[in-house]
């Protein structure tokens, strides 16, 4: 199973913001869509040598890299950061627009097609088929506060997912509903839940690796600006 590629450069930064649980499958909740996977809600620390196991390879692509960021000082607005947007060098990325979410939800994201919340799930604005999935674009998310928050990730990606599920998965179309049948077959899988600080960020293969965002446990709301576009690593310095 491939894990999430994290790029840090200190352990023990990674450490400091990131804790792991395990999940659960709900049956029928309002609010949520049938069968979505959320964490179970007992987290905890990164076992010791855990963060190694997150560590990118020499095989990992630009486009299936987790980076966390700060925003530069001097982005302090929302056309400051519209506009830098622009330059990190995807002429075309493409605006996936703001939320705004209050406190204590374990999950915030919410279907365009249903209203409801999807839980983990995977992005398919490219509807890409299992082959051509890691050209998918990569989601970039900025924190805009007041609140933190925390960006959920599944430790398996929907790729290894459906070589467990699917005998011809190489013309498969990977989505949502896989994972969740992944989870009914009690497979194993663990969330991971990285804090995001308001003027921090994050770049995620969010098409690739099951995902979602939290306000659970924070007393104040957070709002988001989010984009998808093809995005070299490291055009931001390191948060960890």
């Amino acid at each position: 199973m491939h894990p999430a590629a994290i790029a840090f450069r200190d352990p023990a930064a990674l450490h400091a913001r990131c804790e792991i649980a395990g999940i659960r499958r709900l049956a029928i909740e309002p609010g949520y869509e049938t069968c979505a996977v959320l964490p179970d809600g007992h987290w905890e620390p990164l076992p010791d040598g855990y963060p190694e196991r997150f560590a990118p390879s020499i095989f990992s692509r630009d486009s299936g890299l987790i980076e966390l960021f700060r925003l530069p000082e001097t982005v302090t607005g929302r056309d400051a950061l519209t506009a830098l947007v622009g330059t990190l060098g995807d002429p075309v990325p493409v605006t996936l627009g703001e939320t705004d979410d209050p406190p204590g939800e374990p999950t915030t994201h919410l279907s365009a097609d249903t209203g409801l919340r999807p839980g983990l799930h995977v992005d398919n604005h490219q509807n890409l088929p299992y082959a051509a999935r890691e050209t998918a674009r990569r989601r970039l998310c900025v924190n805009l506060g007041p609140g933190s928050r925390h960006l959920l990730l599944a430790d398996t990606d929907i790729k290894s997912i459906c070589r467990t599920l699917h005998d011809r998965y190489e013309t498969h179309h990977p989505r949502t509903n896989d994972l969740r049948f992944f989870v009914t077959l009690r497979r194993p899988l663990r969330v991971l839940r990285l804090r995001i600080d308001p003027g921090e960020g994050w770049f995620a293969p969010t098409a690739v690796l099951p995902y979602d965002e939290s306000t659970e446990g924070q007393d104040q709301p957070s709002a988001t600006a989010s984009w998808l576009g093809h995005w070299e690593r490291g055009v931001f310095g390191p948060l960890i």
